[in-house]
């Protein structure tokens, strides 16, 4: 789990994150060859319900009776593994036959949060995410050689603008969308969101109000959405 003070909102301070980026490496086989099963089955399609709803993502029925809301940063190694091997199996069995809806909540710099809610504009969100949670390294990569904030800044909007190219956005609308900053405020609600609900570190997430620290074993997840479901 990321300490608090790793949870970086601007995006100057990427080049800081090399040094705190940890991919676990303790997995449960079973569990991870499941999700990359069902991943590579087209788990993260453009077919499932999701909507923005004053600037907020919902991933699955917003009727459904247990919400989960996720804390999670894409530089952060707990929470790609959540993403990876723990919310396919989530998705399959609950979003999917509307039990559940997620709202990810991303506290990663502002450029990546409003990435994301310009590809939901397309209703890619789901796609961005994952495709950002796959490669910071990438991204730190190529910053690290940037010689002022400017350049810093320049070469991240390219990077973030040839992703979402390369992904099937229509080019012209999102880069309309990313330059006029208009999610910006919404990143920084979902910062202000965390401290209102005691988030100290990622990935943490809210089960109907429960919390549930860390990349839990998907049983953990399983049983208390079981009990949100039984009350």
């Amino acid at each position: 789990m990321a300490n608090k003070k790793t949870i970086i909102f601007g995006i100057i301070a990427l080049v800081a994150l090399v040094g705190i980026i940890w991919y676990g490496s303790q997995r449960n086989p079973t569990v991870g060859e499941q999700a990359a099963a069902l991943f590579k089955g087209g788990l993260f399609s453009e077919e499932e319900p999701s909507q923005l709803v004053e600037g907020e993502f919902i991933l699955g029925s917003p009727d459904a009776p247990v919400t989960i809301t996720e804390y999670s940063s894409h530089f952060c190694g707990h929470c790609a593994s959540f993403h990876q091997e723990t919310l396919p199996l989530i998705i399959e069995k609950y979003i999917k036959t509307g039990q559940v809806k997620l709202i990810p909540r991303r506290l990663s710099p502002s450029e990546l949060g409003q990435t994301l809610l310009c590809a939901q504009e397309q209703d890619r969100f789901q796609i961005v995410d994952d495709y950002l949670f796959g490669h910071p390294q990438e991204l730190i990569q190529q910053t690290s050689q940037a010689a002022s904030e400017d350049e810093l800044n320049t070469i991240v909007a390219n990077w973030l603008k040839a992703a979402a190219g390369d992904l099937g956005l229509d080019q012209a609308s999102f880069n309309q969308c990313f330059d006029s900053g208009k999610y910006h405020q919404q990143v920084v609600k979902w910062f202000e969101q965390a401290e209102e609900d005691g988030v100290e570190g990622t990935p943490t997430f809210l089960i109907n109000g429960q919390m549930i620290v860390g990349n839990q074993p998907y049983s953990v997840f399983e049983e208390a959405i079981e009990q949100a479901l039984a009350q």
